[in-house]
């Protein structure tokens, strides 16, 4: 088309046709200006199917990730939850007559209570979606905002772990391990107990920490602890769960 333009254009300067030639030529222009519209039209088609292929792919991956998430924090949540039973019947054993109490149930209740560690968690494939920019391409606006957010929740569940796994490792391992026989309570509650056989030291009763009130302190700060993880878990959980069902409704 722009050739037959041309052709025409170089006739009527031949033929001295100034106007005629100013038309065809103008009309070169446009032709010109409507093929690079549409190239670009095109184009951008061609990279918003990129990009919905690419968001689509990347929200069934996020939706796997969260699932299994959720169901990390469900595990934490019913962990925590058995530590602040524990160490809520060690705070009602305190002050009692040791003499009416078993020393198998304390060694069983402080087991649960001294647990530690941290929550699993996967986030690759919303850090992935964060630094490379696939976050932005969801359109779902309430859906990018939970996951914008997301990661700042997870760290405040993070500093909550590390607190009270220092407060486990800083002071309460280190009173148990000098006032409890921990061979004994392996030989009471453990699969090999009988290879090691029962404390050589015939005269400790572990029930005897329920009089120290250092033990007691420390079981508070477990009790108290374990509140907070709780709730914090609780309310992690509960975003996933926000999360996932607006996923799926986005799918």
């Amino acid at each position: 088309m722009i050739k037959f333009f041309r052709k025409i254009r170089q006739k009527t300067l031949t033929e001295n046709k100034f106007g005629k030639y100013l038309t065809y030529a103008i009309g070169e222009i446009i032709l010109v200006v409507i093929g690079i519209l549409i190239a670009l039209q095109i184009n951008n088609w061609n990279i918003n199917k990129s990009n919905i292929k690419e968001s689509k792919e990347f929200v069934t991956r996020l939706k796997a990730e969260v699932k299994s998430n959720i169901g990390f924090t469900q595990e934490e949540i019913e962990k925590k939850e058995n530590q602040r039973r524990s160490s809520l019947a060690i705070l009602k054993m305190v002050g009692e007559d040791i003499t009416k109490l078993s020393s198998k149930t304390l060694d069983s209740l402080i087991n649960i209570s001294m647990a530690n560690g941290n929550m699993e968690f996967k986030n690759g494939t919303l850090n992935e979606g964060l630094n490379t920019g696939k976050v932005a391409l969801i359109k779902s606006d309430s859906l990018k905002t939970l996951l914008y957010g997301l990661p700042s929740l997870v760290e405040e569940v993070r500093i909550g772990e590390k607190y009270m796994n220092e407060d486990l490792n800083d002071y309460f391992y280190p009173f148990i391990y000098e006032h409890i026989s921990f061979r004994q309570m392996d030989y009471e509650h453990t699969a090999h107990g009988k290879l090691i056989g029962p404390s050589k030291f015939s005269s400790h009763n572990n029930l005897n920490v329920l009089n120290i009130l250092k033990f007691e302190s420390l079981i508070d700060n477990i009790f108290y602890n374990s509140n907070i993880q709780i709730d914090n878990y609780k309310r992690l959980k509960t975003e996933l769960e926000n999360l996932y069902e607006l996923i799926e409704e986005y799918d």
